[in-house]
């Protein structure tokens, strides 16, 4: 049987895995910080903040790798935590935080940290020694349902690869190049002209609050939560229910489901405002007398 050693332990590993994927197998999923890596979508490698130490044989100097898309390989030795890699993650939380809003470091009042802010808190970075100072660009034109801050953009590209390769809608982009770049919606900078079906994969991938719907579902601190399956369709889509008060808040697909692994469309995702409408029917209509 194939292994490889993390952390000193020797494991087996399937030769299809990255090294994310066997360490987050054998260990657990927050073995190893991401950003830019969704397991809904194909490695990319941008962030780098999945750094693992990787050394042929014991004793050797291990090499910095991203581990979302290194294969896995025989008698490799992984380090998921040494000295070496705490600093290069927090040189690289610094780096993203360069143009990052001061003020936003901290979850607002009443909701929950993105995993951006939970991984600032996590390596005790709260400000960064390479400030820009660009002009991040104007919040996006009203949607119905989504809303993005482009202040907040990290650039993973998490949003444009769901948008790519889950929904197939292609309208999201990065235009231009270095510190210049940034997220577009179409040529018109438009939700709705660029082709938007209003999924809200985009803004349950995304790790910042860059996106975000109108519901606050990323972050919203519910009293309870209810797994339930969605009813307008037969596909039988896993949702997650938000509750607040004895009432719906806001819903999210359940990452990893075996039907939708944490994709929605519209109607799932954002049509339950009826629940709680005061011209709905609660009580069957009977007809008397014609």
């Amino acid at each position: 049987m194939s292994q490889l050693t993390i952390n000193g332990i020797a494991y087996p590993f399937e030769t299809s895995e990255t090294l994310y994927e066997c360490v987050s197998r054998h260990i657990g999923r927050d073995e190893i910080p991401v950003l830019c890596h969704d397991p809904a979508l194909e490695p990319f490698g941008a962030c780098r903040i999945c750094l693992v130490e990787v050394a042929r044989s014991v004793g050797e100097k291990g090499r910095l790798m991203a581990s979302c898309h290194t294969p896995v390989a025989e008698g490799l030795h992984v380090s998921t935590g040494s000295e070496r890699l705490m600093k290069a993650r927090k040189g690289i939380l610094e780096l993203l935080l360069s143009n990052y809003p001061q003020e936003r470091l901290e979850p607002t009042a009443g909701e929950r940290p993105t995993p951006f802010q939970r991984l600032l808190q996590e390596y005790g970075v709260s400000h960064s020694r390479y400030p820009l100072g660009e002009e991040p660009g104007r919040p996006s034109q009203p949607h119905p349902y989504l809303r993005f801050d482009p202040a907040e953009c990290i650039h993973c590209y998490r949003c444009i690869r769901a948008c790519d390769e889950v929904q197939g809608q292609f309208v999201l982009a990065m235009a231009n190049r270095g510190i210049k770049s940034h997220i577009i919606q179409g040529l018109a900078g438009d939700f709705g002209e660029a082709g938007c079906v209003s999924c809200g994969r985009c803004v349950q991938t995304c790790p910042t609050n860059a996106l975000h719907d109108r519901y606050r579902a990323k972050t919203i601190k519910a009293e309870h939560t209810v797994p339930t399956v969605c009813t307008y369709c037969g596909v039988g889509c896993n949702l997650e229910v938000k509750v607040q008060q004895g009432r719906v808040a806001a819903i999210s697909a359940i990452e990893g489901a075996a039907v939708n692994n944490g994709h929605s469309c519209l109607k799932g995702r954002y049509a339950f405002e009826y629940v709680h409408h005061p011209d709905r029917l609660t009580s069957p209509l009977i007809r008397r007398d014609g």
